[in-house]
Order: structure tokens, then sequence, then C-alpha cells
């Protein structure tokens, strides 16, 4: 396959074409200092048989930060952490290329402490702080701060060295017109907006020689009004390569304006990166580099077999399967935890200053949990009631280290709230951790019995070591006068296709489970409101998919209410509002949408009449929350037992 096949990047042989790129952990210390959290991190995705590492973006200086725990390159004393990270990722048979950068006008002030620096004082929309523009006098300084980065990576024995020209950081706010607005000879035309990066190109070469790899990271276009466009990044693509660059990794826009498509996140056009990155390498001959959701060994061969790019960059495919590449050249393809360009568990939980980890996988970050261990008494009975996440995970797990394991499911299917919340659109490749369930249980002798409901006299009878109640939510139906008589449906019927909406619709609430109800029947042309009582809707969705849904209910004219309660059903919808009651017109059909909670109805009859310490709830049966949660939950059970 050419997914396995050796390249050659500069003078740099690699073992096979797929590159990890950078995605930000948090794993390093306050201070940017390498952990060996980080280091363990790194390791298990070396022994899952990846070519070339690209660390994640080490900021050159502390005015380029984003994140509390970022990785730094801006000081001598980083060095020597940094050679402890690269040395067991080399011996492990991947080579490592650092990967540096500076924020500008992106940096978080929250967490710097310092002002924001850019080449023009134009604010990024996210962070909504005016830099300061670089005077002319300090641009040399500014370039220094890369040029002594980059040495401090080859001397802490880097393979290769990563700079970013792209996705709306510095050197890409000196290159786009959209935030340049320099009059001297770093603004203005091409040839002067490119002269800041070229120059820090220049200058690391005469430091660290002109042999040694260097990678550059650019955006093919930034998907900005008046900003960077493809013809602008062929044009730069062409003198790179005359510059002696050893390989481009093409991206896609600015995580200013434009982070979705930057983040790839669920929303955007797959493939859309990959169909830029063929365009630049129709125009240069070094090796090009695609990224972009690229989560299943297929794609990336189909990538590669097109022509499309020489190299294909997983980033959080390999936050989600460090064993990817190992799973795809062994023919294990189906047994890989696909990515589902989610953000919930990686980004969005970064972002909101909670621990970096992975909706699907609960080892990121316990990197000791890749390799589950047998359990010192192996053999236990365990009987779990639910085929959701939690349930699903506690299975595999258990059985995993040696334990008999039997599933008990009263649907057709496995899969739990997971299975209607992948039919909203763009939500589809959720999914994937379903198929991969279905592939790895029966590989460790789960046994599933489906379309089984079972009783507390049944599970009264079983020879069981330990019992697990996994047996998800029910929704909450609010006691509204009049809505009962009145008849509803709930967003998990409409989703599963249980029930049929009519033409027009009011949906209870407007957290994620009611606004990608909203998404999924306004795509089918009914006509929507959604009643929320909150001040915001969307509040538990990330930061980009929440743009990308509004953006599309907006221009299919659903109409959203905010700081709005159901008051009544009658002849209207009877709602308070700040400025008083008033009435809605009543639609064909009233959706819920207000939230699950627990049902412990089958636990609590089943702990009257057996021991409490074999019996177990986990999941939302214990606590409704997200797929990380549940899933984290059915391992930690597993990993106990």
């Amino acid at each position: 396959m050419e997914l396995t096949k050796p390249i050659k990047i500069g003078n740099l042989s690699l073992k096979n074409r797929v590159v990890m790129a950078p995605v930000k952990t948090g794993y390093a210390t306050p201070e940017g200092q390498v952990t060996e959290e980080l280091i363990q991190y790194y390791v298990n995705r070396a022994k899952g048989g990846v070519g070339l590492i690209v660390l994640e973006s080490a900021y050159v200086d502390l005015s380029g930060k984003e994140i509390p725990r970022q990785l730094g390159i801006y000081d001598d004393s980083m060095v020597e952490g940094l050679r402890r990270l690269i040395t067991p990722l080399q011996e492990a048979g991947s080579k490592v290329a650092v990967y540096i950068n500076h924020a500008g006008r992106i940096a978080n002030p929250m967490v710097t402490k310092l002002p924001l620096i850019a080449p023009s004082s134009i604010a990024c929309p996210t962070i909504g702080v005016e830099p300061q523009g670089i005077p002319h006098e300090d641009i040399k300084k500014w370039q220094n701060t890369y040029v002594k980065a980059a040495v401090r990576a080859y001397e802490a024995g880097a393979d290769a060295l990563e700079i970013q020209f792209g996705h709306g950081y510095l050197i890409h706010q000196f290159l786009s017109p959209h935030t340049n607005k320099r009059e001297d000879e770093y603004g203005g035309s091409f040839e002067n907006r490119i002269r800041f990066g070229m120059e820090i190109l220049d200058e690391i070469k005469k430091e660290i020689g002109a042999d040694f790899p260097i990678i550059v990271r650019i955006s093919a276009d930034e998907f900005v009004p008046g900003g960077w466009a493809l013809e602008d990044a062929i044009r730069l693509a062409k003198i790179l390569e005359d510059k002696g660059v050893a390989a481009i990794d093409v991206s896609l826009g600015s995580s200013c304006e434009s982070g979705a498509i930057t983040l790839q996140t669920l929303g955007t056009q797959k493939g859309l990166a990959w169909e830029f990155a063929s365009k630049i390498k129709k125009q240069v001959n070094i090796p090009v580099i695609a990224v972009g959701r690229i989560n299943t060994p297929e794609l990336a061969e189909e990538i590669l077999v097109s022509g499309k790019a020489d190299l294909v960059a997983l980033g959080r495919p390999l936050v989600a399967d460090p064993l990817f590449v190992e799973k795809a050249t062994s023919g294990r393809s189906k047994e890989i935890r696909r990515c589902a360009a989610c953000h919930q568990g990686c980004l969005d939980e970064l972002r909101a200053g909670r621990r970096f980890g992975c909706n699907f996988n609960p080892s990121v970050g316990k990197e000791e949990e890749i390799e589950i261990q047998k359990a010192p008494q192996p053999g236990k009975k365990v009987f779990i009631i639910g085929a959701g996440l939690a349930g699903l995970e506690a299975a595999y797990t258990a059985a995993a280290r040696g334990h008999k394991v039997y599933i008990y499911e009263e649907k057709g299917e496995i899969g739990g709230q997971v299975l209607p919340g992948s039919v909203p659109p763009h939500k589809e490749e959720l999914k994937g951790i379903v198929e991969y369930y279905k592939e790895v249980l029966p590989k460790v002798g789960v046994t599933l019995n489906l379309n089984h409901k079972v009783t507390a006299e049944e599970i009264a009878k079983w020879e069981a070591d330990e019992v697990v109640f996994a047996t998800g939510g029910q929704p909450i139906v609010p006691p509204i006068p009049g809505l009962k008589e009145y008849g509803f449906l709930t967003a998990v019927e409409v989703l599963r296709g249980e029930k049929q909406a009519g033409d027009k619709v009011a949906i209870i609430g407007g957290g994620l489970i009611g606004m990608e109800t909203a998404d999924y029947l306004s795509e089918q042309g009914k006509k929507v409101m959604v009643i929320e009582l909150l001040e915001e809707v969307a509040r538990d969705m990330g930061v980009f998919e929440k743009i990308l849904i509004m953006k599309r209910l907006k221009e299919r004219g659903v109409e959203i209410y905010v700081k709005t309660r159901l008051k009544e059903v009658g002849k209207a919808l009877l709602v308070e509002t700040p400025e008083g009651e008033k009435e809605l017109p009543l639609p064909d059909t009233i959706v819920l949408a207000v939230g699950l909670k627990p049902d412990p109805s089958l636990y609590e009859e089943v702990s009257k009449i057996l021991p409490q310490e074999k019996l177990h709830v986990i999941g939302d049966a214990k606590e409704v929350r997200k797929i990380v949660h549940a899933i984290s939950e059915g391992r930690n059970l597993g990993l106990s037992l």
C-alpha cells in the first residue's frame, strides 16, 4: 500500500507516509517544559508506527502563547527537556520534527499577561484585544525569536523543523493583506508581505545549515474577503521550493476569521483541504503533505494513490487511536477508534480549561492504559445491562482483562444515544465508534444479547459476580398544562425515525440536542421554532460547531426564542418572556428536547434482592453527561473489576 512506502523529505528518510500533525495537548508545565506525561503520550504514537511526528506547537516567545500549559521553546532551558522528549520517539522508530510558532494577535493575553503583537493593529475577533503593530525597529527582534527557537530544536536532536506560515498566526499575519496594512518594506506588495517569513528562513539556514530539513505549513486559502488566497499560496510554495524547503504542509483557514475550516470541525466540507493540497502539489516538485479529517486508512490511501499529496498528516485521528498505523498495516483497520472531528473530548475540553482527552478513547492522557492488562483474578462473570457507550466500553475493558462478559440490550442494536446523535446533518461519523465496538467485542469474547429486556427476577437468577447497570436515561417531560393532552414527541424519537414530525414544529429546549434536532428537521424543509428558557441556545456546543449550526438555522429561517418559557399548550402556545406573556402559533408537532434524567428503577429493584457490592451504575443511568464521561466511566469500571 502507498501508505507504507518510504519517502524522503530533503535528506531525511521516512519509513512511511504518515505524519502526526501538531495538536496542542496541554500536557507541558505552566512554564512550557516537557513532562513525563507528554513523553508517554508521544511515545505511544511512535510505537504505533508513525513515520514522522510533528510535535505540538512550541511557542517561540512568552508573548506568543495560546494555552496555559503549552509546550515552549522560548529559552535555552527548554533544550534538555525537548531532548528527553525527542530521543525515545526516535528510539521507537519515528522521526521527529519540532514545530515552532508565535501566535501574534491570536495569543491569549489572559495567559501571557503581555501585550499582543502583530504586523498591524487589527484585532482577532475570537480574542477581541487589539494588538500592537510591530515597530520597524523591532522586526529583527521578533524574527530572532524564531531563529533562536530553531537552533534549540536542532540542539535538542530534532530530525526536522516545521515552521507555521499559516492558520492566521504571526507569519501569516504578515502574509495576508487582510491583516497586514504596513507601509514599510514588510507590507503592501506580495514580495513585501512575504519578506518577514523569508528572512526568518534565511537566518535559520545560516544558523543550522542548508541541509537541515525544514517543513513549512501554509494555509492554501484563509477564506477571508480580501485575504490570503490560493494564487498567493501557489506563488509562495514555488518560492519556498526555490529556498530549499524540504516539504510543504498544506492546510486551510485562519484561526481568527475561519477557525472552523482550520480545525476541520463537523459541518465543514470534508476533503476540501486535500483538494487544495492537490492544487499546490501540481505546482511544485517537493513533497506535499495533506491534512484534515483523514480518519481511516482507506481515506489516507485514496489521497496518496490519487496523487493529491505525497504524505498524509493525521492529528486528532492519532489522538483517538495511537495504533492507527499499526492496525492499518496489519489488516485491522476496522479496530481503529475513529475520530469523528467532534472536538468534544479534545479541543473543547482544552479550551474550557479542562483535561485534554478524547471522546472515544479514555486512555488519552492515561498512556499506561493503551495496553489493557489482564486482571489479577480473571474469569469473573460480568453481566452488563444496556449497550450504550458506557456499557460497551465497560464490556470491552472487562473482557480484555480476562473476564466473561454478557451484554443485554432491549433494542435491536448497540450504541445507545450515539445512534440518534449521529442522525443530524454532519454528525454521521459519530457512528464510527459503534462500528468499532461491533468489531472488537466478539474478538475479546463478549456475548451480546439484543432485543432482550431483563427483569429483576431474571437478574436474581444469574450466577453473576458483577452486574453493571448501563441503562441510560429517560427524556424529561416538564409538567406543562395541556402538553400531554395535545401530544408531543421526544427528540430521540424523531432522530431515531420512530415517529414523524409534521410540517410545523416547535422544539422545546435549545441545548445541543434541541438545536441539532432543529438542524435535522429544517433541512427537511419543515418550519421550525425553538423555545429556550435560558438566555442563550447551544450553550453546551463547541464554539465552532455552534457558529456553523447557527448559520445554517438562520439561512433556513428557524425562529429562536430565548429567555422564553412554555407556560401552557391550548389553542396557541402560551409563553412567558421578559416582556410578559404572549402567544405563539400552535405547531403541528411539539418536540421535547429538555434533556434526559437517569432511570434508576431497575437498579433500585435489584438492590433489594442482591448484595450492593456486586452492583454498579454507570453512564447516563448514574448521571446524564457527555460521551467522554460515559466511555471513561465504562473504562474505569472495567479496570476495577
